[in-house]
Parts: C-alpha cells; sequence; structure tokens
C-alpha cells in the first residue's frame, strides 16, 4: 500500500482524535507525528538489511594512483563485495573484504583486499589494498543505506507495509498521552515489521518468476549443472 506521510497522518488521527484530518502542516501536532514517523522508520531500518535500502554507488577516480574511497553520508554497511572494473579486466573483479584485524594474514604488497573504517560522525571510507587505483578506474560498490529522513506530507516512506507506520505513530502518539491502548497498537506493529522482515527474505531467495539466488561454486565460475 503506497501512502503518503499525509495519508498515514490521517489514518492515525481516525484512532486517536475520532477525526479524519490530519495535523496541519507545521503545526506543532503535525511537527510532532513526524518525529514520531522518522523514529518508526529507523527502528524499521534497524531490524534487517532491507533490500529497500540496498544502493549502489559509483565514484570517480582521479588521482593517478588511490589507496582509499569516500563513502556516501548515508551508507550503512557494505551489501556485496566491491567491482574493480579497469584497464585489462574483462568484466569487473571483485576484491575480497576483510576486518583490518585480518592484515598480518595477507602480503600487504601482492595480495588484494578492502576493508571499511571511520565511524558514523565523520563519514566512512573504503581502504583498497595494494593502493592501485589509477585515473580513470571504475568502481561499483554495492551497500546498505541508511532512509532519508521524512519532511514533507506528500512523501512516500520506503517503508513497504504502511501500516506497520500507521500502527507504530499510533502507540507513539498513545504513549505520550499515557492512553494504555499504546500496548496493544506497538504490538501490532511489531508483528508487521517481522512479517516484513521474513517478506525481505522470502522475496530475495524465492521469487515468483522462478529466480533462484542461491549460487554454488560451480556457478560461480560461470559452469552450469547439466550443460557444461
Amino acid at each position: 500500500m503506497r501512502l503518503t506521510v499525509s495519508n498515514i497522518f490521517t489514518a492515525v488521527a481516525a484512532s486517536v482524535n475520532q477525526s479524519a484530518t490530519a495535523p496541519t502542516a507545521g503545526g506543532a501536532e503535525h511537527n510532532l507525528w513526524l518525529e514520531y514517523i522518522n523514529h518508526a522508520v529507523r527502528e524499521w531500518s534497524a531490524a534487517a538489511d532491507w533490500e529497500d535500502l540496498r544502493k549502489n554507488y559509483y565514484p570517480s577516480i582521479t588521482s593517478l594512483t588511490q589507496a582509499s574511497v569516500g563513502l556516501p553520508q548515508d551508507f550503512r554497511e557494505l551489501a556485496a563485495p566491491p567491482r574493480h572494473y579497469g584497464t585489462g579486466i574483462d568484466g569487473g573483479e571483485e576484491w575480497p573484504i576483510i576486518v583490518p584485524e585480518e592484515i598480518g594474514l595477507y602480503n600487504v604488497e601482492t595480495d588484494k583486499y578492502i576493508y571499511v573504517f571511520g565511524d558514523i560522525s565523520n563519514g566512512f571510507s573504503l581502504q583498497w589494498n595494494p593502493g592501485t587505483l589509477a585515473s580513470g578506474a571504475s568502481l561499483s560498490i554495492p551497500y546498505f543505506s541508511y532512509p532519508t529522513s521524512l519532511a514533507s506530507p506528500a512523501q512516500v516512506p520506503v517503508v513497504s507495509d504502511s501500516q506497520y507506520l500507521i500502527d507504530r505513530v499510533t502507540a507513539f502518539v498513545w504513549e505520550g498521552r499515557s492512553d494504555p491502548r499504546f500496548q496493544q497498537a506497538e504490538a501490532k506493529a511489531r508483528e508487521k515489521l517481522l512479517l516484513m522482515v521474513e517478506a525481505n527474505s522470502m522475496n530475495k531467495y524465492s521469487g515468483h518468476a522462478g529466480i533462484v539466488y542461491t549460487k554454488n561454486t560451480l556457478s560461480k565460475q560461470g559452469f552450469r549443472v547439466g550443460r557444461d
């Protein structure tokens, strides 16, 4: 169900105010509910690695040799190994992801690996080893992002089940008013969140189109069982 922030607030108002009229944009109640819905979206984003939040970043390499690449401000974590496209690399090349504690297991002069460093306050970067990214090379970095904060009544939240947001905002409003019904609304929202988590996994690995995403070592090398 594709609902705007205004649509969601209208549904919430029907329960908490017995009025099918959303709060006036810019008013105190509207601003409070806007904070509630953003809080709900942040809770949702922390519950799983959502395909809805998957993005690809294509940075430009301009230095003659470059070892690190700054990541977008909404970066949360890598979604798959980044891919490097350069001279003589047909179809791109994936470099393995490691944690900094594993650097001692590799030859820093020749072994190819990458790792993420930084923090949420100062930003994250991707360190490439060996640090020989040449000017003109192309990178594809898949990552899971943080959701964008909602600010306008016309915006559509990225959350797939709008009813979850209706129930969660209703719970926040009732809790703020010391209305015990907030527990019931919170339980409904939690149930919908769990269903979304399950659907997020099911939709990726067992789609109606018959696509099978689970790969074995042969398929990763380009072989097709029964054909090659």
